[in-house]
């Protein structure tokens, strides 16, 4: 949400479940808006890729049925408490200095990983780091004015120059997008956008298998996944039916035994015809 946004810290904290809204385009793609309050007042934000997270934490919510309740809450004492960004940075220094070097001396942890981990580690790490990425790619997208309404900078700020001043090749894009040599939505990237339903429009994580919201499948490895499923389940019934077969051979067979023992008796002995069957397989 944080990079979805670009909102500062405080403003996200201070947000209640009801202030996210979802919403439909009449083309049937999904998105939300949140209404942050900051230092240049009050504004709408889209939000696009976190949906799919957003959605999952206010399932797992502790007051998901309260739309007054504090979004990002604290737990425990801290229930339904702003949460302060004094204490975001503690949480963001713990991860830093204690999760995720514990992760390098883990043998469980491949070494790709600890190779990525390592290069993390490098970076600034504070609840801004978010918003300065966010923005630094919005900034290759958006206007100047726009971007300035979007990050909420007063109209005086001169915040827009360093993010502006990242890239030197707009010109070149923009020439190459009105000729269609490239399009605008390649410009932007796809590692966090979220996978759409084709069968009811949900927007689900990027790596999701099956869709949250119908279940249909998204990924070939899913579909594979789900074969493999119908083929297990199939041979399981198969055994099943098999094992009914044989149960009812056996004892098919164990009756005609006892019933062809009987009369075998019943010929020996006509008297014993006057005898239940039942007491007679007892003395068998």
């Amino acid at each position: 949400m944080s990079r979805d946004s670009a909102a500062r810290p405080h403003e996200l904290l201070k947000l209640r479940i009801k202030d996210v809204v979802f919403k439909l385009t009449p083309d049937k793609k999904q998105y939300a808006e949140i209404l942050v309050n900051g230092k240049t007042g009050t504004r709408h934000i889209p939000l696009i890729n976190s949906i799919p997270h957003i959605k999952d934490w206010i399932s797992q919510h502790p007051q998901y049925a309260n739309p007054n309740s504090i979004l990002l809450c604290g737990f425990g004492k801290s229930l339904n408490r702003v949460i302060h960004v004094t204490s975001l940075h503690k949480i963001y220094q713990n991860y830093k200095e204690k999760f995720f070097p514990k992760l390098l001396d883990n043998p469980n942890v491949l070494p790709e990983d600890k190779h990525k981990i390592k290069d993390l580690l490098k970076k600034p790490w504070n609840p801004y780091i978010r918003r300065y990425s966010s923005l630094t790619e919005k900034s290759t997208i958006l206007k100047e004015h726009t971007l300035r309404q979007f990050a909420g900078w007063s109209p005086g700020s001169n915040m827009h120059l360093k993010y502006l001043h990242y890239y030197g090749n707009e010109s070149n894009d923009s020439i190459l997008e009105a000729y269609g040599i490239i399009s605008k939505d390649k410009q932007i990237s796809e590692v966090l956008r979220p996978k759409q339903c084709p069968n009811c429009s949900e927007p689900n994580k990027p790596d999701s298998k099956f869709c949250a919201n119908c279940r249909m499948v998204l990924t070939y490895d899913a579909y594979n996944e789900t074969l493999e499923k119908q083929q297990e389940k199939e041979s399981e019934v198969q055994k099943l039916q098999e094992k009914y077969e044989q149960d009812i051979k056996t004892m098919r067979e164990e009756m005609n035994q006892q019933f062809s023992q009987i009369m075998s008796m019943i010929q020996q002995n006509p008297k014993l015809a006057q005898i239940k069957p039942e007491v007679l397989s007892k003395k068998m």
